[in-house]
Protein backbone atom coordinates (compact mmCIF):
# COMPACT_ATOMS: atom_id res chain seq x y z
CA UNK A 1 0.00 0.00 0.00
CA UNK A 2 1.70 3.19 -0.82
CA UNK A 3 -1.31 5.69 0.90
CA UNK A 4 -0.14 7.92 3.49
CA UNK A 5 -1.77 7.67 6.61
CA UNK A 6 -1.49 10.52 9.11
CA UNK A 7 -2.70 9.60 12.88
CA UNK A 8 -4.08 12.51 14.67
CA UNK A 9 -3.21 11.97 18.23
CA UNK A 10 0.01 11.23 20.23
CA UNK A 11 -0.86 8.92 22.69
CA UNK A 12 -1.22 5.11 23.46
CA UNK A 13 -4.06 4.96 21.52
CA UNK A 14 -2.26 6.38 19.09
CA UNK A 15 0.25 4.15 19.17
CA UNK A 16 -1.76 1.19 19.13
CA UNK A 17 -3.11 1.87 15.55
CA UNK A 18 0.67 2.99 14.27
CA UNK A 19 1.09 -0.81 14.88
CA UNK A 20 -2.45 -1.98 13.67
CA UNK A 21 -2.06 0.41 10.69
CA UNK A 22 1.92 -0.72 9.72
CA UNK A 23 1.17 -4.71 9.74
CA UNK A 24 -1.71 -3.68 7.36
CA UNK A 25 0.87 -2.40 5.22
CA UNK A 26 -0.12 1.58 5.88
CA UNK A 27 3.01 4.26 5.29
CA UNK A 28 2.67 6.21 8.58
CA UNK A 29 3.82 9.93 7.58
CA UNK A 30 3.37 11.40 10.26
CA UNK A 31 1.15 11.42 14.00
CA UNK A 32 -0.20 15.28 14.14
CA UNK A 33 -1.47 16.62 17.13
CA UNK A 34 -3.31 20.12 18.73
CA UNK A 35 -0.83 20.44 21.84
CA UNK A 36 2.42 22.39 21.56
CA UNK A 37 5.51 20.56 22.24
CA UNK A 38 3.56 16.98 21.53
CA UNK A 39 5.96 13.44 21.14
CA UNK A 40 5.74 10.97 18.85
CA UNK A 41 4.82 7.53 20.79
CA UNK A 42 6.65 5.99 18.04
CA UNK A 43 10.60 7.16 17.62
CA UNK A 44 11.02 8.15 14.19
CA UNK A 45 8.10 9.63 13.11
CA UNK A 46 7.21 12.89 13.15
CA UNK A 47 4.83 14.97 14.39
CA UNK A 48 3.06 17.72 12.93
CA UNK A 49 1.05 20.67 14.40
CA UNK A 50 -2.48 20.46 13.57
CA UNK A 51 -2.51 23.76 11.69
CA UNK A 52 0.67 22.98 9.83
CA UNK A 53 -1.19 20.39 7.89
CA UNK A 54 -1.54 20.66 4.17
CA UNK A 55 -4.31 19.66 2.26
CA UNK A 56 -4.20 16.00 1.56
CA UNK A 57 -2.90 14.67 -1.40
CA UNK A 58 -5.27 12.23 -3.50
CA UNK A 59 -4.84 8.98 -1.82
CA UNK A 60 -3.48 10.46 1.77
CA UNK A 61 -5.97 9.01 4.78
CA UNK A 62 -5.95 9.99 8.62
CA UNK A 63 -6.71 7.97 11.05
CA UNK A 64 -8.27 9.98 14.56
CA UNK A 65 -6.43 7.98 17.35
CA UNK A 66 -8.63 10.42 20.44
CA UNK A 67 -9.90 7.83 22.72
CA UNK A 68 -12.36 10.80 24.38
CA UNK A 69 -16.02 10.67 21.79
CA UNK A 70 -16.24 14.13 21.89
CA UNK A 71 -13.22 15.06 20.60
CA UNK A 72 -13.08 12.63 18.38
CA UNK A 73 -15.99 13.33 16.63
CA UNK A 74 -14.83 16.91 16.45
CA UNK A 75 -11.73 16.05 14.74
CA UNK A 76 -13.08 13.65 12.52
CA UNK A 77 -15.94 16.19 11.29
CA UNK A 78 -12.59 18.63 10.63
CA UNK A 79 -10.91 16.84 9.23
CA UNK A 80 -13.65 15.14 6.94
CA UNK A 81 -14.49 18.92 6.14
CA UNK A 82 -10.75 19.42 5.31
CA UNK A 83 -11.00 16.39 2.11
CA UNK A 84 -9.07 13.64 4.30
CA UNK A 85 -10.12 9.45 3.78
CA UNK A 86 -11.03 8.52 6.85
CA UNK A 87 -10.32 4.72 6.58
CA UNK A 88 -11.83 2.17 8.82
CA UNK A 89 -8.51 -0.06 10.58
CA UNK A 90 -8.94 -3.93 11.40
CA UNK A 91 -6.24 -5.51 13.44
CA UNK A 92 -5.34 -8.73 11.32
CA UNK A 93 -6.33 -10.91 14.03
CA UNK A 94 -9.77 -9.78 14.04
CA UNK A 95 -12.46 -11.59 12.31
CA UNK A 96 -15.66 -8.90 10.46
CA UNK A 97 -18.22 -10.78 8.74
CA UNK A 98 -18.65 -10.08 4.85
CA UNK A 99 -21.88 -8.72 5.31
CA UNK A 100 -20.80 -6.67 8.28
CA UNK A 101 -20.50 -2.86 7.93
CA UNK A 102 -18.00 -0.59 9.21
CA UNK A 103 -18.29 2.63 8.90
CA UNK A 104 -15.28 5.43 8.38
CA UNK A 105 -12.71 5.95 11.06
CA UNK A 106 -13.64 2.37 13.55
CA UNK A 107 -10.92 0.82 14.89
CA UNK A 108 -11.56 -3.10 15.45
CA UNK A 109 -8.87 -4.20 17.68
CA UNK A 110 -6.81 -7.54 17.83
CA UNK A 111 -8.97 -10.56 18.83
CA UNK A 112 -12.31 -8.61 18.10
CA UNK A 113 -15.08 -10.47 16.29
CA UNK A 114 -18.36 -8.60 14.19
CA UNK A 115 -20.91 -10.61 13.15
CA UNK A 116 -23.36 -11.15 10.52
CA UNK A 117 -25.48 -7.90 9.61
CA UNK A 118 -23.84 -6.07 12.12
CA UNK A 119 -23.03 -2.36 12.05
CA UNK A 120 -20.58 -0.44 13.15
CA UNK A 121 -20.62 3.56 12.83
CA UNK A 122 -18.45 6.28 12.07
CA UNK A 123 -15.58 7.02 14.79
CA UNK A 124 -16.38 3.66 16.74
CA UNK A 125 -13.59 1.70 18.73
CA UNK A 126 -14.30 -2.00 19.18
CA UNK A 127 -11.49 -2.88 21.46
CA UNK A 128 -9.30 -5.76 22.37
CA UNK A 129 -11.86 -9.40 22.31
CA UNK A 130 -14.97 -7.36 21.76
CA UNK A 131 -18.03 -9.87 20.74
CA UNK A 132 -20.58 -8.04 18.08
CA UNK A 133 -23.08 -10.58 16.91
CA UNK A 134 -25.12 -10.76 14.37
CA UNK A 135 -27.51 -7.71 13.68
CA UNK A 136 -26.36 -5.36 16.33
CA UNK A 137 -25.65 -1.54 15.73
CA UNK A 138 -22.83 0.13 17.79
CA UNK A 139 -23.56 3.84 17.36
CA UNK A 140 -21.04 6.65 15.83
CA UNK A 141 -18.21 7.24 18.28
CA UNK A 142 -18.90 4.48 20.96
CA UNK A 143 -15.72 2.71 23.01
CA UNK A 144 -16.79 -1.19 23.34
CA UNK A 145 -14.16 -2.13 26.19
CA UNK A 146 -11.67 -5.45 25.74
CA UNK A 147 -13.84 -8.13 26.17
CA UNK A 148 -17.07 -6.82 26.44
CA UNK A 149 -19.97 -8.79 24.52
CA UNK A 150 -23.21 -7.36 22.40
CA UNK A 151 -25.90 -9.65 22.45
CA UNK A 152 -28.09 -10.53 19.03
CA UNK A 153 -29.56 -7.21 17.89
CA UNK A 154 -27.84 -5.33 20.51
CA UNK A 155 -28.14 -1.40 19.33
CA UNK A 156 -25.83 0.55 21.20
CA UNK A 157 -26.06 4.42 21.28
CA UNK A 158 -23.85 6.79 20.29
CA UNK A 159 -22.52 9.17 23.26
CA UNK A 160 -22.34 11.96 21.13
CA UNK A 161 -25.70 13.07 19.42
Amino acid sequence: MTTRLFIFGTGAHARKVYHYAVDRGWHVAAFVDEAVGAVAPISGVPVLRSQDLEEPLMDDAMFVAIGRADVRRRLMDRMDAAGWRLPALVHRTAWIAPDATLEDGVLVAAGAVVETAATVERGAIIDIGVLVDHECRIGAFCHLRPGEVCGPRSDIPSPVL
